[in-house]
């Protein structure tokens, strides 16, 4: 039996006739007859997550998905109607007091564009979010309800609320707390650059600094990723830089590193660099 818990990308391979009921439901699964989409979304969203991104009711999409495949289905049980009042009232005042702090601090995106050319978004999310302010937060329009992003930038601490706006989904993901100048390449470790002044150590690691204040691009990008060979686990790399280096995140990641920039000035960032021990960093998260 095909339950909620399955991701769709397994219900279309053991069963590709059911490709037809999805589309059926509602017009949000016509995007599943793009196999560019299908590959980049069915693995990452169960029945339950597609149910709602659709706005059916999980139970009648279960028992019409395994009634097309010849399958008996026994619904399940739903949230309480009262239950459901008091858990959307509380998110409510919620949302109230969220947007209150973070709507006059926003980076917007809207990805619609995006997915009608036939192209998945995921990449250029996580791109904007790492050039992100810590404060700030990212607004995020679609056309449906991006529910397995809640899992992926969750797992980067991040917290979201939602609105539906005449069928336009607007999502505001956020970190709670403040601060202004601290950009995290990828996870918040709560480093303090300040102490990075000057090179020598600092409780018991080894300093070296690099200034790139100057250089055009990409002599910049080229000169820290050659002196990554000498950044080990006791050594941390002080880049003087003349802007954020946001090409530069990525990169580091995929070798294992991870970068805290502060900006300290105009045209002046701070880029501490330091080797993750035994991290196996996740570079694609749409497998």
């Amino acid at each position: 039996m095909i339950t909620k818990d399955w991701k769709v990308s397994k219900v279309l391979e053991e069963y590709p006739q059911t490709l037809e009921v999805f589309v059926a439901a509602t017009l949000h699964f016509k995007k599943l007859r793009n196999p560019l989409l299908r590959k980049a979304l069915a693995p990452r969203v169960t029945v339950e997550q597609a149910a709602r991104i659709g706005g059916v009711e999980v139970n009648e999409l279960l028992s019409k998905l395994n009634s097309s495949v010849g399958l008996e289905y026994v619904p399940q049980n739903s949230t309480p109607a009262d239950k459901t009042r008091e858990q959307s009232a509380e998110f409510e005042r919620v949302n109230r007091a969220i947007v209150e702090t973070i709507e006059r601090e926003e980076v917007v995106l809207d990805v619609r564009p995006i997915i009608s050319s036939g192209s998945d978004p995921l990449k250029i999310i996580l791109q904007t979010v790492r050039g992100m302010r810590q404060g700030q937060a990212l607004h995020l329009i679609n056309s449906f309800e991006p529910i397995p992003l809640y899992s992926v930038l969750g797992d980067r601490g991040f917290e979201h609320l939602t609105r539906n706006v005449q069928g336009v989904w607007h999502v505001w993901f956020f970190k709670p707390g403040g601060g202004e100048s601290v950009h995290i390449g990828q996870n918040n470790t709560g480093e303090n650059v300040q102490q990075y002044d000057r090179g020598g150590e600092v409780e018991g690691e080894r300093i070296i600094e690099l200034d790139v204040r100057g250089l055009a691009p990409p002599e910049p990008m080229m000169r820290i990723l050659e002196k990554l060979s000498e950044v080990d686990e006791k050594t941390t790399l002080l880049v003087h830089h003349h802007r954020e280096p946001m090409l530069l995140y990525e990169k580091l990641e995929q070798r294992g590193y991870q970068a805290v920039t502060e900006k300290v000035g105009d045209d002046y960032y701070k880029v501490v660099i330091r080797k993750q021990a035994g991290q196996k960093w996740e570079n694609n998260v749409s497998n």
